[in-house]
């Protein structure tokens, strides 16, 4: 069984009650990710981080790479909170990585009251490494290490790890307020995958279903509405009053918001105002991808 550490980004930013609820937030759509994806996980969570169980660590990978609100996961051992303990699982896990000559470094955290500091920790995990290895002749290096065993200790639970995967970032899905998305055209689905990573739920109007399927790998719950035979304001107004939208997102760039405008109370959202075409372009590219 696969264990991975999630990490979160802007989450912890929030008042206690706040996190607590976005958090709660971000372990049902993680757990949704892996329903839609057919792949059984087990969950946990503290204070600052998400835990997750599965059969399958090589499909968990993409699947976590795509839940907004993922600042970064590592697939992890889990050990208890004794330095000797915490040593000898360093030295299995760095073992496969490390030849004659490998520099090597020791990144060491922890949260709560423990009878060693972080650099004490990293000190003697690295010891550890080094003389269970001796025969290799590995070097310490701080600075540019060619390989690096993470240590990270959390009350009496210790997850010690060698890589860090990069999540999406930004807000879980759904944390905050609905949104109208209008997609006329393929690069569209940036600005809707834009405010998506914001946290908003986003109904999207399509004039083709196939340009939003992109989409459905980061938002299995994908919500179309019927694309309107006249996109004028009143229909707009409309579409947005029956879905308790709180705004509008459209993928006008700035030459073509000289061309297209609406005359709503609502807000209007224009997340790609400000990026080239080609810049526009590459986030296609990684939003096709998933």
């Amino acid at each position: 069984m696969a264990q991975f550490l999630i990490r979160y980004g802007e989450i912890g930013l929030k008042s206690k009650a706040v996190r607590q609820r976005f958090q709660r937030i971000l372990v049902d759509n993680i757990q949704t990710q892996f329903m839609h994806n057919g792949l059984e996980c087990r969950t946990t969570s503290d204070y600052g981080r998400v835990y997750l169980w599965t059969g399958d660590a090589d499909a968990a990978r993409p699947i976590l790479a795509r839940v907004f609100g993922i600042v970064s996961f590592s697939e992890v051992q889990e050990t208890i909170s004794k330095m000797e303990d915490i040593g000898t699982v360093a030295i299995e896990l760095a073992k496969p990585l490390l030849s004659h000559g490998t520099r090597f470094a020791v990144r060491a955290r922890r949260t709560g009251e423990h009878a060693f500091t972080s650099m004490e920790l990293g000190r003697d995990v690295g010891s550890a490494i080094y003389l269970a290895h001796e025969d290799l002749e590995l070097k310490v290096d701080l600075t540019k290490p060619e390989v690096e065993v993470h240590v990270e200790v959390r009350q009496n639970k210790t997850y010690l790890f060698v890589d860090r995967q990069p999540g999406p970032g930004g807000m879980p899905l759904s944390s905050q307020g609905k949104i109208l998305g209008l997609v006329e055209e393929e690069k569209d689905i940036v600005s809707i995958w834009l405010m998506m990573k914001r946290g908003c739920r986003v109904y999207l109007m399509a004039k083709d279903e196939t340009l939003v399927e992109p989409l459905r790998a980061w938002d299995p719950n994908l919500k179309l509405i019927d694309y309107p035979k006249n996109v004028d304001d009143d229909t707009i107004s409309h579409m947005a009053w029956r879905k308790k939208a709180e705004g509008i997102v459209v993928g006008w760039t700035l030459e073509q918001m000289g061309e297209k405008s609406f005359d709503l109370d609502l807000p209007i959202f224009h997340p790609v105002v400000g990026l080239s075409d080609d810049e526009i372009g590459k986030m296609l590219e990684m939003v096709r991808r998933g």
